[in-house]
């Protein structure tokens, strides 16, 4: 089962304008009981924000270093915070890394601002 806090590597699909594509790591933001959800086949989407390898900084961006299975120093971009289908996930690929407490309190905080 997946878990909030996780990084996989998801089918973001065709790039569209400027919206994210192509097979890229993501950040499940989504609590554990839509997670558990998942796994009983009652809804098949997970909310993540995409991460970018191009370091733009900003206060909409969170930097992740590589680690574990994360091969490049990225940026979580909580302004692109979307909904996918699990089936988008190469969950075949394992977990590439996991974000601390701290990080995700950031990154969780870095979204909510998108809305004040």
């Amino acid at each position: 089962m997946i878990k909030q806090g996780e990084v996989y590597l998801v089918n973001f699909g065709k790039k569209y304008n400027n919206e994210f594509g192509k097979i890229r790591p993501a950040v499940v933001m989504q609590n554990s009981f839509l997670n558990h959800s998942i796994k009983d086949n009652i809804y098949k989407s997970v909310l993540v924000v995409p991460l970018s390898t191009s370091i733009l900084g900003g206060d909409y961006r969170l930097e992740i270093k590589a680690r574990d299975k994360l091969k490049k120093n990225s940026e979580c971009v909580a302004n692109w915070i979307c909904t996918l289908d699990i089936d988008r996930f190469l969950l075949e690929k394992n977990i590439l890394t996991i974000l601390n407490e701290n990080e995700l309190k950031i990154l969780k905080n870095k979204i909510c601002s998108l809305m004040e």
